[in-house]
């Protein structure tokens, strides 16, 4: 079944784009636990992302559900006591999925404006009680201790915004090809397009640390026209985390992955 946020693309594609996730994105590794976080609206292509897991050998692959309209409702609703309450049950489980090194997919797929009409002080304290009592889950994630990795999904709210000179279908279906194009998830097999960008890197971040400019100069044919100071002495970093995984892995699609600035100031 192709919901309506995803009839736009093929479902070859879309089993393309949730096997870059997996292979890429997380490199699931054979036997580890996997956890997709997702929204019921992008039931089809969380289900696509958790065959893909199986077939690279996830041991399990959990599920984590959520839904814009019910949070929505939550934040318009909840006593100020359930606001500002995270329960130990969810801290309970992150740090159990912590423990056995879970790997986390994360789909997200928001809607503009779709909580204008609740209190940001209100979203502002109850993510403040969940960050609080995952702060140990959140340093790990920093520190490159936990595997995962983002991927977007458009719908048509967000693709309206976007393109409002087109029709619903043509700006959902234009808003695919925009998000897939940047993921690299466009080709006939996007992830050797990924290793063959990747590839590129270490020649480009040679060139970039050994020249050693003063400023970078940005133009195009719409009148941009920017100049970027650099620090003096800079080290070009990568994205590419290898760091304490054993291997590769790239965080968030769709993106370039590679930023000049990105720097370490030695």
């Amino acid at each position: 079944m192709i919901k309506e946020n995803d009839k736009f693309v093929s479902e070859e594609q879309l089993k393309k784009y949730a096997e870059l996730a997996v292979r890429m994105g997380v490199n699931v590794q054979k036997n580890q636990l996997v956890v997709i976080h997702s929204d019921i609206e992008c039931v089809t292509f969380a289900r696509l992302i958790q065959t893909a897991a199986y077939d690279a050998g996830a041991s399990n692959v959990v599920m984590d559900w959520t839904d814009e309209q019910s949070t929505k409702e939550f934040y318009l609703h909840a006593a100020d006591e359930a606001i500002d309450h995270f329960p130990d049950w969810e801290n309970a489980r992150f740090k159990e999925w912590d423990d056995v090194g879970a790997a986390h997919i994360h789909i997200i797929s928001e809607k503009p404006d779709f909580f204008k009409e609740v209190s940001p002080e209100r979203i502002s304290r109850f993510q403040k009680a969940y960050r609080t009592k995952l702060k140990a889950h959140y340093a790990k994630t920093r520190s490159y201790e936990i595997r995962w990795c983002l991927l977007v999904v458009p719908n048509v709210v967000w693709a309206m915004k976007v393109f409002p000179h087109l029709k619903k279908e043509e700006a959902l279906q234009a808003l695919w090809q925009f998000i897939l194009q940047g993921a690299r998830a466009d080709g006939k097999n996007p992830i050797k397009d990924w290793e063959n960008h990747d590839s590129a890197f270490e020649s480009r971040k040679k060139f970039l640390n050994n020249s050693q400019f003063k400023a970078l100069h940005f133009t195009n044919s719409r009148g941009t026209n920017l100049f970027v100071g650099m620090p003096k002495i800079i080290s070009i970093s990568v994205e590419v985390l290898k760091i304490k995984w054993g291997y590769h892995s790239f965080r968030t699609f769709p993106r370039k992955k590679y930023f000049p600035l990105l720097i370490n100031i030695k």
